[in-house]
């Protein structure tokens, strides 16, 4: 079109808004464009910042715990041959635990001292292990200390947070997550975490542990005593 034809066309009122709204069209879908390649630019931004952030603490209340408390695990496994239900109470003082476990209705009670394990049977403390204690579910994914060092090397959502597997273990190259969540109010700490995908294999489709803890840090060696002498009458 030459200049002289747009510039009788603009003189043209008829003219000169068909071209105003042709303007405006195009302007209109190139600004949409903008919006939604500025949209998704922007989530993949905030994706890869959710993945890459590190927690710097933890919750306050969950930090506090040392070794001494009062707890109560509760397992939930789901297989393909069936469900698993265990749970673990008890207490712990330093490098002393006393363990109830429960499985099938069935009580067993343990004394741990430094690692090594006994059973009570017979009136009496005889030595046991500590894979007959936690056989479904290793020790190392249940020890508080631990626990807090996979949230420290997590992603924070609000109260729950997400630890790569591969960061828990080393030989396994997988972009999986376990979730911890955390809840605590005065005294008392619950963990919620799903090691699903830290611990899947052919038969395993799901594993859910609940752990509370209360009493914290107001445990005394005398709890483990009293305790033992309890089981003993």
């Amino acid at each position: 079109m030459k200049f002289e034809d747009l510039k009788e066309k603009l003189n043209d009122p008829r003219e000169k808004a068909k071209i105003q709204l042709i303007i405006f069209l195009i302007f209109m879908v190139f600004a949409v464009i903008f919006v939604r390649l500025t949209a998704s630019d922007s989530e993949r931004k905030n994706n890869l910042n959710q993945l890459e952030n590190v927690v710097v603490g933890i919750d306050e209340n969950l930090n506090s715990v040392k070794n001494n408390y009062n707890y109560n695990i509760t397992i939930d496994l789901v297989k393909k041959e069936g469900n698993i239900n265990v749970s673990y109470g008890g207490i712990k003082y330093n490098d002393q635990m006393i363990i109830s476990k429960k499985y099938n209705n069935n009580i067993n009670n343990y004394y741990a001292n430094e690692g090594i394990y006994y059973v009570f049977d017979n009136n009496e403390y005889v030595l046991s292990s500590e894979e007959d204690v936690y056989n479904f579910v290793d020790y190392n994914y249940l020890n508080i200390s631990n626990i807090k060092q996979y949230i420290n090397i997590g992603i924070k959502d609000d109260n729950i947070y997400l630890v790569k597997v591969k960061d828990i273990k080393l030989d396994l190259d997988s972009k999986d997550y376990i979730t911890i969540e955390v809840n605590s109010s005065d005294n008392e700490v619950e963990l919620l975490i799903d090691y699903t995908n830290l611990l899947k294999d052919d038969d395993l489709i799901s594993c859910k542990v609940k752990y509370v803890l209360t009493s914290i840090n107001k445990i005394t060696e005398d709890n483990i005593k009293y305790q033992k002498d309890i089981e003993k009458q």
